[in-house]
């Protein structure tokens, strides 16, 4: 059998750059090489007033030979299937190339080892002008004229790589030309990166790796946390290992959301105004090696629901486990393998649990008569509900035993009126955007109001003072006042 040699044509370049990488999932791919060249320090730098556009990322990892270059610059230059350290965020030998491509038409690498630079560019135009693999090998003078002066005063004299993009006409049609409109883009860039770099820039203690810094422009990127571990009142479970896969997970309970403060808010990156809220959050959080792959998913285990809004589960792969999780060229999704998917199906089960009991607890008195509440709820078939007053309060029903027969049936359509007009859609709306609501909590002042009242109505009732305080101190609306009953009794034993 005849066999030919198929050598790609140099058109395939244009074709890689429609993978459907973002600018957040091409910078995260770059940054992923960094991380693995053993950097601490990445900086993303982009251009100024009057300067020709780009975009660079510069780290001070250990750089690379010529020949390392070179491979770097192949298409698919390293196996998917070799062995790597369990730190290393790189797979296909693709993702240099496609996800610079995929933002710019000239992809320029500029990399130190033991103060020998090497500098490599893959020009798009001239490419398709001589039809031709043309990388192109700068030399010294070459270099220092391509190099923006702000990337080339940090790039480390003897080791460290820039990855240096121009010709942004993806980012020109998907965001527009202008500084401004760059600015914009950079700016949900910083949120990106620091949520799904935020085990390196800020690990956890148990955490095997070194921390890293990564500023945009200078400005550090913020600290996140989507499990918000340092806070006490968040309820972790214990850590449940998949087999020998080497996966973990580990699930984490927020708090309620009127108890989270504005520094909370700040590491979950909750903004109502930006549309992110616990409801948006919930889910799965996928690490590779410690970086944030894919979350805010139960990969179709479980709705998101108001129920499980506080809850996330942090699932921990090894790189190992790539071709297993079907890990995409972008590194941006993974689906779970089978093993993995059942034991993450029976942790969501458990884990549920604890965040409604966080949702459902408002701090009110607990209290087992069914005469407490101002408000019942009436459960229909099929899962429907209702609100309605509930007339045997002890406030609700001491008022209507003071009325005449027609003000009992004129304040009964009242109440049906106000139960049938609840605002639900809007109230579930508010909710689902994690709107802060008024804690249900009575003043001093209006609980002797309404003591008051119901002392006037006890003239009718006819109950003790004792008698009084007992069957009013634990029932809305007194219930509410955390003085509550110390004001009956003063009002009791004053009349």
């Amino acid at each position: 059998m005849k066999q030919l040699t198929c050598v790609p044509n140099p058109n395939l370049l244009e074709s890689m750059r429609s993978v459907g990488y973002t600018l957040n999932t091409a910078i995260a791919d770059i940054i992923d090489n960094s991380i693995a060249a053993n950097a601490r320090h990445i900086s993303i730098q982009y251009f100024d007033h009057g300067e020709e556009p780009y975009i660079a990322i510069v780290d001070d990892g250990n750089g690379m030979d010529e020949a390392t270059a070179i491979d770097a610059m192949q298409l698919a230059g390293y196996n998917p299937q070799s062995a790597r350290s369990q730190h290393d965020l790189g797979r296909f030998g693709l993702g240099l190339k496609t996800a610079s491509l995929s933002q710019a038409r000239s992809l320029l690498i500029c990399t130190v080892r033991d103060g020998i630079v090497t500098t490599l560019r893959w020009d798009l135009d001239t490419v398709a002008r001589t039809d031709e693999w043309s990388l192109e090998l700068l030399n010294d003078a070459e270099t220092r004229s391509n190099l923006p002066k702000k990337v080339s005063d940090i790039l480390m004299a003897n080791h460290g790589t820039c990855v240096l993009w121009r010709k942004l006409d993806k980012l020109e049609t998907t965001a527009g030309s202008s500084l401004a409109d760059l600015d914009k883009v950079m700016f949900d860039l910083t949120d990106y990166l620091a949520l799904v770099f935020h085990r390196f820039t800020y690990p956890y203690p148990n955490d095997d790796i070194q921390q890293i810094t990564i500023d945009v422009n200078g400005l550090k990127i913020p600290q996140r946390d989507p499990f918000l571990i340092a806070n006490p009142a968040v309820q972790p479970t214990a850590l449940q290992r998949v087999g020998t896969s080497g996966a973990t997970l580990r699930g984490y309970t927020l708090p309620y959301q009127n108890h989270l403060s504005p520094a909370d808010k700040k590491l979950l990156n909750i903004s109502e105004e930006k549309g992110k809220t616990l409801t948006d959050t919930q889910g799965f959080y996928v690490y590779r090696a410690y970086r944030l792959i894919t979350w805010g998913s139960w990969f179709r285990m479980l709705p998101r629901k108001q129920a499980t809004k506080l809850c996330r589960v942090r699932v921990d792969i090894p790189n190992s486990l790539d071709s297993e999780w079907t890990l995409d060229i972008k590194k941006s999704t993974a689906t779970p393998p089978k093993l993995v998917r059942e034991v993450m199906r029976r942790y969501i089960d458990q884990l549920s649990k604890p965040s409604r009991v966080a949702q459902q607890f408002r701090g009110r008195k607990a209290s087992d008569d069914p005469d407490a509440p101002v408000w019942d709820v009436i459960q229909e078939r099929g899962g429907l509900f209702r609100y309605e007053i509930n007339q045997q309060n002890p406030y609700v029903s001491s008022f209507m035993i003071s009325l005449t027969s027609q003000q009992k049936q004129d304040f009964s359509t009242v109440i049906k009126m106000l139960s049938a007009t609840l605002p639900y859609e809007d109230m579930q709306s508010r909710f689902a955007i994690d709107e802060r609501s008024i804690r249900a909590r009575l003043s001093d002042e209006d609980a002797r109001t309404y003591a008051q009242q119901m002392w006037m109505f006890n003239t009718v009732i006819g109950l003790s003072p004792k008698q009084f305080v007992d069957r009013f101190k634990d029932k809305e609306p007194l219930s509410l006042c955390p003085n509550g009953e110390a004001i009956l009794k003063e009002i009791a034993n004053d009349e």
